[in-house]
């Protein structure tokens, strides 16, 4: 009896227990944001949104290997903090937005000024990316966009937005310039 009654209670000290210890999606996420292009949208700017959905249409063509998708955050807000921690690389947001975000004003100060460049621009929404997007990421993602750059309307920005300067691998594509990817070492 003694014995039936010890593993009972070792059985219910260990029920709080195991819900954290078992399982954490962080990983799985973080593999996931490796595995697919991210379009960075909110359900607040649902013109944005429909140019996100045309975007992922045209990298699914241009660019089938990115497994590009629209990742729709709730709102605007959720949208800066997932570039400021580094959890979305690529945002489509409106004139507004960028440049409120980029120049920390409302409602965006909590996140201070935010290092963004731009990729493209379709006159009323851009393109951005956090500073640190790789150069070939920027490239291909620009380029992979362009090929579809009359029906789309878009175009890269030579001289930036909002005080914000233009990707070097977006500069590239618009300069015709080609970038070669990065070599991998074993």
């Amino acid at each position: 009896m003694q014995r039936r009654e010890f593993l009972l209670s070792a059985v219910l000290l260990a029920l709080p227990v195991l819900p954290a210890w078992a399982h954490t999606p962080y990983r799985q996420w973080d593999i996931f944001r490796k595995r697919h292009m991210q379009l960075l949208t909110s359900h607040s700017d649902l013109d944005g949104d429909k140019v996100a959905d045309t975007w992922v249409e045209v990298l699914a063509e241009t660019l089938p290997l990115s497994h590009a998708l629209v990742s729709r955050a709730r709102d605007i807000n959720r949208v800066a903090a997932l570039l400021k921690t580094n959890q979305a690389k690529l945002a489509i947001l409106s004139y507004a937005h960028a440049d409120a975000m980029f120049n920390g004003r409302a409602p965006f100060e909590e996140f201070n000024p935010m290092p963004l460049q731009v990729l493209l621009d379709t006159g009323d929404h851009v393109l951005v990316a956090r500073n640190d997007l790789p150069l070939h990421h920027g490239y291909v993602v620009t380029a992979g966009l362009m090929e579809k750059s009359k029906a789309l309307g878009i175009n890269v920005p030579l001289e930036g937005k909002f005080g914000m300067v233009v990707h070097p691998g977006a500069k590239a594509v618009a300069l015709n310039e080609t970038i070669e990817p990065p070599s991998v070492t074993p």
